[in-house]
């Protein structure tokens, strides 16, 4: 047992070192979302070349509680109510997200050549632990539901960041004119964040680790009444987490089985197809929202990928993680009549 912890701990400690660097050398590059992408690049590389990567849940979680609770950091009381203001916009707009995904879903059937269940939730723009308990309770495969989901968020964080970034020209969020939040404030609201992400999890909410970082953010934020931001540390940190994490899925040995089939081409198709209609959703929302940000908080990512993004780059983090979230939301409380209805259609 001894020698199996001291494998584990050397591996863990190779692959974060070496997904630092990448971090490091993309930073170098000006990269956007440096540690994230850098992160992203090197685990996935080195498990698409045969290397076995395992990255310790707990390393996600704690990037996961600290992204969530950066971007609460800025849910000021103003920016609270503008929330309130554009909450039918919210819903709207991730209701149109969830129909396009529907047709879609009978697209990546077609041409993936999958079972129309597996296609469904490939499509759904859910979180993918979210699907994959759907998917397998609905009979679907999990496999290949989890492999698109992965791929889905994937893509979009390759693509979306760096083309928000050269659109904004190199805008980049002037932290001077924030204050970073005082150390003992951040120590205290990170150590809150276990004990309820726990406490979540146990009731079973989805994401309990991003959203119990998000709530503390944010009651942080309203009892002092300003925003602040979080020391780079963290974010660079949480980058680095969730970057190492997603990076992790892609591994040889557990895709090799459809490398030869067109799912992941067609997932990938899907993918870019629902990222133009939301990108489309955005263009038909400037009177409310700058058209940057709502590209962000439409693209069918994940909830701290996106909102991160927002952060690094000055593009209201709030709004972005609040749209993720209710479009998420009416993802996961709108699958069982969604999924009735795409049999109707299927059928027909």
């Amino acid at each position: 047992m001894p020698l199996i912890a001291s494998s584990v701990f050397i591996r863990t400690t190779l692959l974060l070192a070496t997904c630092l660097a990448g971090g490091l050398v993309f930073s170098w590059l000006h990269v956007p979302l440096p540690f994230l992408l850098g992160a992203l690049f090197v685990s996935a590389t080195c498990g698409l070349s045969g290397f076995t990567l395992k990255l310790a849940d707990e390393f996600r979680q704690g990037g996961q509680i600290a992204a969530g609770f950066s971007v609460g950091l800025f849910f000021t009381p103003p920016v609270a109510l503008r929330l309130v203001e554009l909450g039918w916009l919210m819903a709207l707009t991730g209701f149109a997200s969830i129909l396009v995904s529907l047709f879609l879903a009978r697209a990546l059937a077609l041409f993936g050549r999958c079972d129309r269940r597996t296609a469904f939730f490939a499509a759904m723009p859910g979180g993918l632990a979210e699907m994959a308990v759907l998917a397998h309770t609905f009979g679907a495969s999990t496999t290949l539901v989890s492999l698109a989901q992965s791929l889905r968020v994937v893509l979009i964080v390759l693509i979306i960041p760096p083309a928000v970034a050269l659109v904004m020209g190199g805008t980049r969020l002037k932290v001077a004119e924030v204050q970073q939040l005082e150390s003992h404030l951040l120590v205290l609201g990170l150590v809150l964040c276990v004990p309820v992400a726990l406490l979540l999890r146990r009731a079973k909410i989805f994401n309990p680790f991003l959203l119990a970082g998000l709530a503390i953010g944010m009651g942080m934020a309203l009892v002092i009444a300003r925003a602040t931001h979080a020391p780079v540390l963290v974010t660079s940190a949480a980058q680095l987490a969730i970057g190492a994490a997603l990076g992790c899925r892609f591994q040889r040995e557990q895709i090799s089985h459809v490398l030869t089939s067109p799912f992941l081409p067609a997932a990938a198709a899907t993918t870019l197809a629902l990222m133009a209609a939301n990108m489309a959703f955005a263009a038909l929302t400037l009177h409310f929202v700058a058209f940057p940000t709502g590209v962000l908080a439409m693209a069918p990512g994940g909830i701290a990928e996106m909102s991160l993004t927002a952060e690094a780059l000055g593009l209201a983090p709030p709004i972005v993680a609040a749209w993720q979230l209710v479009r998420i939301l009416s993802v996961v409380l709108l699958t069982g009549p969604l999924y009735r209805l795409y049999e109707k259609i299927s059928d027909r």
